[in-house]
């Protein structure tokens, strides 16, 4: 920054990089009032926006003229304003077209490839989202910034395309990057994802029940990953109350975790059979649903399966789960064409075995649908009884 931030202002970053936003708003606003300092007006339009008050943040940002900026200045300006504008806003195309003509003007891009990485994750592209991750992570100018948008996203990336072993080295990064606080979701949710398939779900609950906290929305995003994990265990009575209570605080955000709270809360009230409840939380998530949360259009095709399941509609279930499959291969997303897969066989589906091998993904999860699958389509009730006993042994409790 031009400006080094007053006493206030470094206190204001301070509480975002924790993610508590109401401290780092009232702070940010404290900072202000001494100077109009560049700095304090960044944290106090991401405070806003992380609340979801993504007008508020935009009318903070447009009181800076970019040509007046230096090139640093201009890229810490950027950011946020891009940002807002995909999230909050829920302008993805406005977002990313204002970031490539903002990079046009710059010498290094560096730190705006990293955000359009993130963008690229969103939008349903976790191969790209990975590839410009890569090149920002190995970029030598990469500061703090490009570090953590890149490598959170590269984990939750390489997560979802079934790529385990880089995911606690690139969550590691983005941790040690320290900015901004709430990417720590991001590739919190790489992490769990890895853990729950490679059969780790003690290891996956413990880490999503660390980032619960009293702050909003982090208690909201925290809450989404516990109960994600709890899904993945066949415990649907303990998560439905979670992603209510996170469905709701999200409802009011712009983030890509509102959809994704309605998805699972679709699901987990179609595995109670509760149509009507199942079907209004899915109607909410395909309202919610754009660009913008597309790389999670694979859970959604799941809440519709399971909705079909709760109104005993089993051929619209298993159509749907395949269709999930499909939308999370096509994307690339592996990892989450398995666990589309392994929904499917649950709702009755005799033929996924060939789905299954395709993935080529050999951890704990895989073999255990493998194994599900075979036994259903043989229709075997001894490999299905040892399968059940198999599931409940690697914590996945009620997962057949």
């Amino acid at each position: 920054m031009s400006e080094p931030p007053s006493t206030a202002g470094a206190a204001a970053a301070d509480a975002l990089g924790r993610a508590d936003l109401g401290a780092a708003e009232e702070l940010a606003r404290a900072a202000l009032a001494e100077r109009d300092a560049l700095s304090a007006r960044l944290t106090l339009a991401q405070a806003l926006a992380w609340q979801g008050r993504g007008h508020e943040a935009d009318a903070v940002l447009a009181e800076v003229d970019p040509a007046a900026l230096a090139e640093t200045d201009l890229i810490a300006w950027a950011l946020p304003r891009a940002a807002n504008q995909f999230w909050m806003l829920d302008e993805p195309e406005r977002a990313t077209a204002f970031l490539r003509s903002t990079r046009a003007r710059l010498r290094s891009a560096t730190t705006i490839d990293a955000l359009l990485s993130t963008f690229a994750m969103n939008a349903g592209s976790p191969q790209r989202a990975l590839e410009l991750a890569e090149t920002v992570l190995a970029a030598p100018d990469a500061d703090h910034r490009a570090i953590g948008w890149a490598a959170s996203a590269a984990a939750l990336s390489s997560a979802r395309m079934g790529r385990f072993a880089p995911v606690d080295r690139l969550a590691a990064q983005a941790i040690a990057a320290g900015n901004p606080g709430l990417l720590r979701f991001t590739s919190a949710f790489g992490q769990t994802t890895a853990l729950v398939l490679d059969g780790d779900l003690d290891g996956a609950e413990k880490l999503a029940h660390a980032l619960v906290s009293d702050a909003h929305p982090a208690r909201a995003i925290g809450q989404l990953l516990v109960a994600d994990v709890l899904l993945a265990r066949g415990c649907v009575d303990e998560a439905v109350p979670l992603l209510r209570e996170s469905a709701k605080a999200l409802a009011v955000t712009g983030y890509s975790w509102g959809p994704l709270a309605w998805m699972l809360l679709a699901q987990a009230l179609g595995q109670q059979g509760l149509a009507v409840d199942a079907a209004k939380a899915l109607s909410r998530a395909e309202s919610r649903h754009g660009l913008k949360s597309m790389l999670f259009a694979p859970e959604l095709a799941l809440a519709r399966a399971w909705t079909c399941a709760a109104r005993r509609d089993n051929v619209a279930a298993v159509a749907a789960a395949r269709e999930a499959a499909r939308a999370a291969t096509r994307g690339g997303q592996s990892a989450v064409a398995l666990r589309a897969l392994h929904d499917a066989v649950r709702l009755g589906d005799t033929r996924a075995t060939d789905g299954v091998l395709a993935l080529d993904i050999d951890c704990m999860f895989a073999r255990l649908t493998l194994d599900h699958a075979r036994a259903l389509k043989d229709g075997d009730e001894i490999a299905l009884a040892s399968v059940a006993k198999n599931y409940s042994r690697c914590g996945y409790s009620r997962a057949i």
